[in-house]
């Protein structure tokens, strides 16, 4: 039996800021969905570092709209009102990032990392909140409808 990274630390994310009940299968799939926008934004951001003449990913290279930005702020502030320690999404960060191979970030990045994983993660549940704001327990037909959405966004 696979044993999810972080699985705890996701559920109270999802339940306290989503309202969602995610099961194993389906935060791995949302784990899953996470480390493919991480990397298409790593991606771009290399894309940025390059034009600059740096082959170092920095937080100004990545491109972060309005919307991730207001996620990653509100993620902060919660985390830090209500300093619940499930809410240290550390051990999902590394998990992520490891499946991220022959990519160089800098400190500007990595001090930002948590909450920026924290913020896709959020944006991720918050979709599928939007396709269907009665759902407890999100189905694989939300989650790919919020693969979908996020790969026009993000």
């Amino acid at each position: 039996m696979t044993r999810i990274i972080g699985l705890s630390r996701l559920e109270a994310l999802y339940r306290t800021f989503t309202g969602l009940d995610l099961d194993k299968g389906r935060a791995e799939a949302i784990l899953d969905l996470a480390s493919r926008k991480l990397e298409d934004l790593f991606i771009a951001g290399l894309e940025r570092a390059y034009a600059r003449g740096s082959d170092v990913v920095e937080i100004i290279d990545l491109p972060i709209t309005k919307g991730l930005r207001n996620t990653i702020e509100e993620y902060k502030r919660e985390r830090e009102r209500l300093n619940d320690p499930r809410l240290d999404l550390a051990p999902i960060v590394d998990y992520l990032t490891d499946r991220i191979t022959g990519l160089v970030i800098g400190e500007s990045v990595r001090s930002e990392l948590q909450d920026l994983t924290a913020a896709i993660l959020l944006l991720a549940g918050r979709v599928i909140k939007t396709i269907d704001p009665t759902t407890r327990k999100p189905s694989k037909e939300d989650i790919e409808k919020a693969r979908k959405i996020l790969d026009l966004t993000l």
